[in-house]
């Protein structure tokens, strides 16, 4: 009787350990971050990141300032980064460039302070639709030092805040002439 007390003495140590340890694993919370997006080159692009992030079961996208192009998503980072919270970005970067076909896309926020950052403005002319719109953007948004680009072709502009201890106006306009896209006689 002894030895069978002993055994139910131990198994309901390690019901009781596991459970504890079982309880102390339950998945953090969602939260909310702030990341930069790429892709917002316009204001309707905005409509396509929420149509983009909603499908998505792990995130949910809580605000969206077109002017910072940064948004504000809710999800859990652990389980996002698939047990490494660490590569949460990095996921929500993959997935949403998958969903967007590559237009949309994630990054941190921008370590440089806008106050610091120098606006720059680019007359364009020929561009006739959002794709052509995405074109001019991609081209001058891929140069190091920009932190945030739009392009209006409806107004003929691309513009672009600016790190200037990292680039120039005149890189800009590189960018766009590779890329094929017609400037305005006026620079």
């Amino acid at each position: 009787m002894k030895t069978l007390h002993r055994i139910m003495e131990g198994f309901l140590c390690v019901t009781l350990v596991a459970t504890t340890f079982a309880a102390d694993e339950k998945p953090a919370p969602p939260q909310k971050f702030k990341h930069r997006v790429t892709g917002l080159f316009q204001p309707d692009r905005v409509d396509d990141l929420r149509r983009v992030v909603a499908p998505l079961s792990d995130v949910t996208l809580v605000s969206v300032d077109f002017k910072s192009a940064e948004a504000v998503f809710n999800y859990a980072a652990a389980k996002l980064g698939e047990g490494k919270p660490e590569k949460a970005l990095e996921h929500l970067d993959n997935l949403i460039r998958n969903a967007s076909r590559s237009t949309l896309g994630i990054k941190p926020l921008s370590a440089t302070p806008r106050e610091k950052l120098t606006p720059v403005e680019i007359s364009v002319f020929g561009l006739d639709c959002k794709a052509c719109a995405l074109v001019a953007y991609e081209a001058v948004a891929r140069v190091d030092g920009v932190e945030q680009a739009t392009v209006s072709f409806k107004e003929g502009r691309v513009a672009a805040m600016i790190d200037g201890t990292k680039t120039k106006r005149e890189a800009l306009i590189d960018a766009l002439k590779k890329a094929r896209v017609e400037l305005s006689a006026k620079q």
